[in-house]
C-alpha cells in the first residue's frame, strides 16, 4: 500500500527521483498517466492492468469512451534509470503544470504526482468542515 508524501525535484530534461519508499511496490517498469484534480498517476503493473479492465468491462457510450480516451490515450510505460528515475514525459508535464518542485502522494493503490504549489493551494482551499461532511457522507468514522 502506498501511503505518505514525499518532495522531490524534477530536472531540465523531465526526470525526477521516485522516493525509494515507493520504488520496491511500483517495480522497474510501471505506468505514468494523467491524474484528477492537476496531478498524474503512477500505477504498479497488475494495478494499472486492473484498472484498465474497469474501463474494458464499463457500458459502450460516450461517457466511457471519454474516461478511456482521458486515462488511456495519455499513459505511458516508464522504467527505472541506475539513479532511481524515470523520464516525465512532456505532454504529462505539461498537463500536471509540474516545473520544479514536485510532491508524491500515496494513495493506497497508486501514487500521485503533484506541481508542489498546485497541491499546496488545493490544501488551502480544503478545510475541515468539508472533510468532516464527505466521511460523513461516506459513513466514515474515525
Amino acid at each position: 500500500m502506498f501511503m505518505g508524501q514525499y518532495e522531490h525535484s524534477i530536472d531540465a530534461k523531465g526526470r525526477i527521483i521516485i522516493p525509494a519508499k515507493y520504488r520496491e511496490d511500483l517495480g522497474e517498469n510501471f505506468v505514468v498517466t494523467r491524474g484528477l484534480d492537476g496531478c498524474l498517476f503512477l500505477y504498479p503493473n497488475e494495478e494499472w492492468q486492473a484498472f484498465v479492465d474497469k474501463l474494458q468491462n464499463l457500458p459502450s457510450n460516450q461517457n466511457t469512451r471519454k474516461l478511456q480516451r482521458e486515462f488511456l490515450s495519455k499513459a505511458m510505460d516508464v522504467s527505472l534509470d541506475k539513479q532511481g528515475r524515470i523520464l516525465i514525459p512532456s505532454m504529462l508535464r505539461t498537463a500536471a503544470a509540474l516545473e520544479k518542485e514536485v510532491v508524491f502522494v500515496g494513495m493506497m493503490n497508486r501514487v500521485e504526482i503533484w506541481d508542489k504549489e498546485r497541491l499546496e493551494a488545493q490544501e488551502l482551499a480544503e478545510d475541515d468542515g468539508a472533510l468532516e461532511d464527505a466521511m460523513d457522507e461516506l459513513d466514515i468514522s474515525l
